[in-house]
């Protein structure tokens, strides 16, 4: 164990919309229902366009282990989400 123990923090995304937001909701709950680490957990909220991620740990290596995750895992489904967008727009042709 570390020096620092029992630690927790809270992550708030606002997105352009309500529907954004749930996609990346739903892209990023499979990983909470099947997260490894017995020292840490996860609960998602969504309030409107904004979602909240919060993350209580045993250590700082866990919280941060964890928190890098969630954030790799919200920036890459709007990263998807984005391209698609980019993808389905209407031709100028």
């Amino acid at each position: 164990m570390g020096i620092i123990e029992g630690v927790e923090t809270e992550l708030e995304m606002k997105f352009e919309t309500q529907q954004d937001a749930e996609i990346v909701l739903r892209s990023v709950e499979p990983e909470i229902r099947t997260a490894p680490s017995e020292r840490t957990s996860v609960n998602i909220d969504l309030s409107g366009n904004v979602l909240k991620i919060k993350i209580d740990a045993e250590d700082t290596t866990s919280l941060r282990a964890s928190l890098n995750s969630y954030l790799r895992w919200v920036k890459l489904s709007y990263e998807v989400l984005e391209l698609k967008k980019f993808v389905n727009r209407p031709s100028k042709n």
